[in-house]
């Protein structure tokens, strides 16, 4: 079949298929009981859906209710309760509070927040802010379960070693936990554009991935693969599988699997299919999901800009290839989630390149160091003392390099906010340009 028709067909398809995805969300929404009861104080049971959020004050956990007040209800809660709360994923829980419907809010740059939205993509329809634990049922072990349990596991390991907030820092990069983090230091690493290294991307998936086939190099090459995309499914699945770390799994899975079968892995289509299953998956991140969105966008610059511009690099930095790697990815980034970062955050970067030049290439010895740290750990504290210490001055590089770079004379512009169209009409002619620029270099002209 030739490749227009195949496409409209393919086109086609996603559209039908999108449209069913939509009409069963909505339904399901109109079906959920529980937005009846906003305004009441209510006692609800249900299962804890995902793995409690557990910050510096509080317990913020998501519950999949199956009763209200005694009769039966539907529909997913996002619950506040004390600091200490012992609570796990899957346990049964009874509740009492008052239901309340989420509210935007303004951000430091004056950006609404549409947290509705947000939590609508959660399959989130209400809110109970102050709620009281009643009863607690804990639940029988399941994978998910085990993996969250793992993941608590090696936190712990870790917090034993490093100092707090060195080990939640660690945690961000090898765990996508930012929890931990101090609203300061997360403020600085959004001014210096680094923030991307403290959530589980493409970047850090790749860096796993690459260095068990290294590690592995001795087994039969079947094992190999094998055991690379074990680990990476691994660290999506710890992490809680969410929109922008299955992304970047199943980029990174794809693109393992054409270096498996020796055939060139074309990122775009890998980026298709990663955004077609995700949409599909839930239609809502296209909307709601700004981390997914900007995610998307950031990989779709880097496929498309980041060749040309390391070309254009290549005379000035071709001595450093590491370094001509990262300011080119660093470029074509910047250059195309820009619009839309400036949509979302109003935060314009102008020490972004030099941050991330002198940032990003000790991101691999942190995380190294920190995952051997946190094993060795297990057995005891003290064996893991020497990768800790490696880790930390990684670490420690790292907040030196966001906090410098935040307080830097015009560190940042702050942009007042714009309508969406606006972002949505610059995407025109810069996807075009991009396009075309992909299209032009000679790797791709047969692809």
């Amino acid at each position: 079949m030739p490749k227009a028709p195949a496409l409209a067909v393919g086109v086609l398809c996603f559209a039908l298929l999108f449209i069913v995805r939509v009409e069963f969300l909505f339904s399901s929404e109109a079906a959920q009981s529980l937005p009846r009861y906003i305004g009441s104080v209510v006692m609800l049971e249900g299962v804890v859906s995902a793995d409690p959020d557990v910050r510096e004050a509080a317990v913020r956990v998501m519950v999949r209710v199956h009763g209200v007040d005694d009769v039966s209800g539907s529909g997913t809660l996002l619950a506040v309760l004390p600091k200490g709360t012992a609570v796990s994923y899957n346990d049964t829980v009874v509740l009492r509070g008052a239901l309340e419907t989420p509210r935007a809010f303004l951000t430091d740059t004056g950006r609404v927040f549409d947290y509705p939205g947000y939590l609508r993509v959660r399959g989130v329809s209400a809110l109970m802010q102050k709620a009281v634990l009643v009863e607690r049922i804990e639940s029988n072990p399941t994978v998910f379960g085990l993996l969250y349990s793992a993941k608590h596991a090696f936190e712990r390991s870790i917090e034993r070693i490093l100092p707090a907030q060195d080990a939640h820092l660690l945690e961000g990069i090898l765990l996508g936990e930012r929890r931990g983090l101090s609203e300061e230091l997360t403020t600085a690493f959004i001014i210096a554009s680094l923030i991307h290294v403290v959530v589980l991307s493409g970047y850090n998936i790749s860096i796993v991935a690459e260095a068990v086939l290294r590690a592995t190099g001795f087994l039969p090459r079947t094992a190999q693969y094998m055991l690379g995309i074990g680990l990476m499914l691994f660290f999506v699945l710890m992490t809680g599988a969410g929109s922008t770390s299955l992304r970047a799994g199943i980029m990174a899975l794809i693109a393992v699997l054409a270096r498996y079968l020796r055939r060139p892995a074309v990122a775009l289509r890998a980026l298709a299919a990663a955004g077609v299953v995700l949409v599909l998956l839930n239609p809502l991140v296209v909307l709601y999901d700004p981390s997914f969105i900007l995610s998307f966008l950031a990989t779709f610059g880097l496929i498309t800009l980041a060749p040309a511009i390391e070309q254009r690099l290549r005379p000035f930095l071709g001595g450093f290839p590491q370094l001509q790697s990262i300011a080119a990815s660093t470029i074509a980034v910047q250059m195309y989630i820009l619009p839309a970062l400036l949509y979302y955050t109003g935060v314009l970067s102008l020490v972004a390149l030099p941050a991330n030049l002198v940032a990003l290439p000790f991101i691999p010895f942190a995380m190294l160091f920190g995952f051997v740290a946190g094993l060795l750990g297990f057995i005891h504290p003290l064996l893991g003392l020497l990768p800790a210490l490696l880790s930390d001055l990684a670490l420690r590089w790292l907040m030196f390099v966001a906090q410098t770079a935040s307080v830097l004379p015009l560190s940042h512009i702050t942009i007042p906010p714009f309508p969406w169209v606006v972002a949505a009409l610059v995407y025109v002619p810069l996807t075009w340009l991009a396009v075309r620029i992909y299209l032009r270099l000679p790797t791709n002209l047969n692809s």
